[in-house]
């Protein structure tokens, strides 16, 4: 018997596939690991049955785990397909994190959020000046200018941005702050690109094509005065919204996503046979550059990319620690991409002393509404950042990670931050039960192929799967079922295997649901 933590593991340095709406230079961040539950498997394995009940289960367990939130502070109920969210939470983020949970649980086909959120009590006054400090930081020349007013918590934004991205820069920048509760978008978007209706669909369905995370098959994409519809079926509500944010490309003034069924039954039968597809490398490098061009972490004019055998190198330089991390990630949400080697050098206009950027990265931590009454020690030397304390989630971890990358003169970056257990004690058999579960929900792995024992914590993989990566997705499954490291003796569909034992600190691939936070 001993001890598990139910918070999944994640890597010293973790890195979050679906940041790609936060600034490349503020030091404000999604607070949680990246992606999000889109491929479903074609019928139910081990026993389970997707119904309401198993279906609330599943959101729940997940609320409890990857989340700071307590299991008493949000109702949950789910009536065919439709998940239901109550009560309260502290601060926006926890909000919509508890959304998209449940946006990207299998068998979900819309939520339905009424969970107030309660901060702490701020004067206006302090709420907005630190609003607009996170505003200022963002660089003058991404078409956005915002003013900000504050009424007993709630933020409004006015003024004017260059397209959809940006606006919902400025929500996240707002977002992040304690003390908020609300954050009114009145941001007017004025694009400046006037594109023809069939290129712009042409661009969508690209984009649409090359995200990873996105089936399109049976996504029909018609334009019309710039504005984007979308029909057909997905099958998650997490994948309807990133198929309809990823419409959002230049030139386009709005996107109609309304007729973008959620129907996991349906795209079960229709869907791809494997998340990982084989692609040209030209067709992968102009999917590369565009993922570049449209995220406003990563100034893209900046990285070089070349593709060789599905394989993306990154050269160049970029802004911050973070927006190197970015890029790379960017790259791994493309279809086709095999590996990324990321050679991008960090250039900055000069390196603050290290006391100065200690106090940098401290004065975000205590304004950030997830973060600011947290134990976190930040040590600084010849630019070399060290974070430690303990935390109660994954997702905070990652956060202040992010948090620290982002600030100026961070060149490496350390991240020992400990995680709080919720800690149940746990025989192999209850950990080999936690393991299947997770295979049962996960995403890409058809559980069928794949055999999970356990002995001492460690989780053994036996069988086959699509791809390697297929496999590394079991992997970080097995993690988040409560291992603490996992052998893998797997049969890929090209006949090669992956035969290796991975570690949290030697684990180099790491999924998670997608939370892009919205208000």
């Amino acid at each position: 018997m001993r001890f598990i933590s139910r918070t999944p593991h994640v890597p010293s340095v973790a890195r979050q596939a679906d940041d790609r709406l936060l600034p490349c230079r503020r030091p404000w961040t999604l607070s949680v690991a990246v992606l999000l539950t889109f491929y479903l498997m074609n019928r139910p394995a081990f026993g389970l049955a997707l119904t309401d009940d198993t279906i609330r289960r599943s959101i729940e367990r997940h609320v409890v785990s990857e989340s700071a939130l307590s299991q008493d502070q949000v109702d949950i109920k789910v009536k065919d397909g439709i998940a239901m969210l109550s009560g309260s939470a502290d601060n926006l983020l926890q909000k919509s994190r508890v959304r998209q949970i449940a946006e990207s649980i299998r068998g979900v086909r819309s939520v339905v959020d009424t969970v107030v959120v309660k901060p702490v009590i701020r004067e206006n006054e302090a709420i907005a000046r630190d609003v607009r400090d996170n505003l200022s930081q963002i660089p003058p020349d991404r078409g956005l200018q915002v003013s900000v007013s504050v009424e007993s918590g709630i933020v409004t934004l006015k003024g004017a941005a260059d397209s959809w991205v940006r606006s919902r820069l400025a929500v996240f920048q707002a977002m992040s702050i304690k003390g908020v509760s609300e954050v009114v978008n009145q941001i007017d978007v004025r694009t400046r690109l006037e594109r023809d209706d069939t290129d712009i669909a042409l661009d969508v369905k690209r984009r649409l094509a090359a995200d990873l995370y996105v089936d399109d098959a049976l996504v029909a994409v018609t334009v019309k005065d710039g504005r984007v519809t979308l029909e057909g079926i997905v099958g998650t509500a997490a994948e309807k919204r990133r198929a309809a944010e990823n419409a959002w490309i230049g030139g386009v003034v709005g996107v109609d996503d309304r007729h973008l069924m959620v129907d996991w039954r349906k795209k079960d039968r229709m869907r791809r046979a494997s998340p990982y597809i084989r692609q040209p490398d030209a067709v992968i490098l102009q999917a590369v550059e565009d993922a570049l061009l449209i995220d406003p972490r990563v100034n893209a004019t900046n990285p070089d990319v070349s593709v060789a055998n599905g394989v993306v190198t990154l050269s160049g330089a970029v802004d911050t620690l973070y927006a190197k991390q970015a890029a790379a990630e960017d790259a791994r949400s493309t279809t086709g991409v095999w590996r990324v080697d990321n050679q991008l050098q960090l250039r900055y206009r000069s390196l603050p002393p290290d006391n100065r950027v200690k106090s940098m990265i401290e004065d975000v931590f205590q304004r950030d509404a997830e973060l600011h009454n947290l134990e976190i020690d930040v040590a600084v030397n010849d630019h070399r950042v060290n974070l430690s304390g303990s935390v109660d989630t994954v997702g905070q971890k990652v956060r202040a990670e992010n948090i620290a990358s982002q600030i100026e003169g961070v060149l490496t970056l350390d991240n020992r931050i400990s995680v709080k257990a919720k800690a149940d004690i746990a025989s192999d058999a209850d950990l080999k039960a936690a393991i299947v579960d997770e295979l049962f929900w996960s995403p890409y792995v058809d559980g069928d192929r794949i055999g999970v024992t356990v002995k001492d914590g460690q989780a053994v993989l036996k069988g086959t799967a699509a791809s390697r990566f297929v496999a590394l997705t079991a992997v970080q499954n097995a993690f988040e079922g409560g291992a603490e490291t996992v052998r893998t003796q797997l049969v890929l569909d090209d006949g090669s295997t992956l035969n290796e034992l991975f570690g949290e600190e030697t684990y180099p691939f790491r999924l998670g649901r997608l939370f892009r936070f919205r208000p």
